[in-house]
């Protein structure tokens, strides 16, 4: 969780992915007034910092193709697509990316 002065500005969470030496973020929110200020980094960054801690050696991620900005926050973080989609809603996709870590 991420906190300016006193509010919650977001939340990251992560746990085991599908792999033995994977890890996984399974929900990233950033409250829409503290978005593009970094907040979304912090959270990310903490993210890997635990999953490295944990000696995690890769870290995926799913994210929605209407959601370029978060697309571009993970892009930024060393994320990369792996090429693999699932239809999440009729005519919206979910595109898989990862890290080494």
């Amino acid at each position: 969780m991420a906190e300016v002065d006193g509010v919650i500005a977001g939340t990251v969470s992560g746990g085991d992915g599908d792999g033995t030496a994977a890890a996984a973020m399974t929900a990233m929110w950033v409250d829409p007034r503290f978005r593009r200020q970094g907040v979304g980094d912090v959270l990310v960054k903490h993210l890997i910092e635990w999953a490295r801690s944990a000696r995690y050696d890769e870290m995926f991620l799913w994210v929605t193709d209407v959601n370029a900005n978060a697309e571009r926050l993970y892009e930024r973080n060393g994320f990369v697509r792996t090429g693999a989609v699932q239809e999440i809603r009729a005519s919206e996709l979910e595109h898989e990316m990862s890290r080494k870590l």
